[in-house]
C-alpha cells in the first residue's frame, strides 16, 4: 500500500491546473494509496486559493468551487489528516540543528514525515529545500513540479 505525505505546495496542484497537476492527480487515483495531509495544510490551501482570487489569477466563483471540491473530497476520506503531537514539536529541535536553513513549516513537515517513516511513505512536495532534507533523512520523495 503506497503512502504519500502531501504538503500544500503539492496538494494545491490537485485543485489548480499548473505544472505538476498531472502527477498529483495520478497519485490520487492509485489503488490502495493513502494520502496523508497535515491538519494545518487545510488552512494553507484556503489561503493559497483565496490569495489567487484576490490577485485575479482565478475568479471568486472558481475559488469557492475549488474550496468546495477540496472540502467534499476531504469529507469523503480522500485524505488522512494528521496532527502534530508534543513529541513532534520536541523532535523539531534536533531537526533545526541538523537542517538550519529550513523554515519552521518545513521542519514541521519533516518531523511529521519522519514520525511516519516506518510506513515507507513518500513525501510529495514542490518545495526543493524540504525535499532535499527529506531525502537526506532517508525518505522517498516526489517533486510533481518536475513533470
Amino acid at each position: 500500500m503506497p503512502y504519500y505525505y502531501f504538503d500544500s505546495t503539492a496538494l494545491i496542484k490537485r485543485y489548480s491546473m499548473e505544472r505538476g497537476t498531472r502527477i498529483v492527480n495520478k497519485l490520487m487515483v492509485k489503488r490502495g494509496k493513502v494520502a496523508i495531509v497535515p491538519t494545518w495544510t487545510v488552512t494553507d490551501v484556503y489561503s493559497i486559493l483565496c490569495a489567487r482570487a484576490q490577485e485575479g489569477q482565478i475568479t471568486r466563483d472558481d475559488c469557492y468551487s475549488v474550496l468546495y471540491k477540496f472540502e467534499i473530497e476531504s469529507k469523503q476520506g480522500l485524505y488522512q489528516f494528521i496532527a502534530p503531537k508534543m513529541e513532534t514539536y520536541l523532535a523539531t529541535k534536533e531537526l533545526v540543528l541538523e537542517y538550519p536553513s529550513l523554515r519552521s513549516p518545513q521542519v514541521m513537515h519533516l518531523a511529521l514525515a519522519l514520525e511516519l517513516k516506518p510506513l515507507r511513505l513518500t513525501v510529495v512536495s514542490a518545495d526543493t529545500q524540504l525535499l532535499a532534507a527529506s531525502k537526506t533523512a532517508g525518505l522517498h520523495i516526489i517533486n510533481p513540479a518536475e513533470d
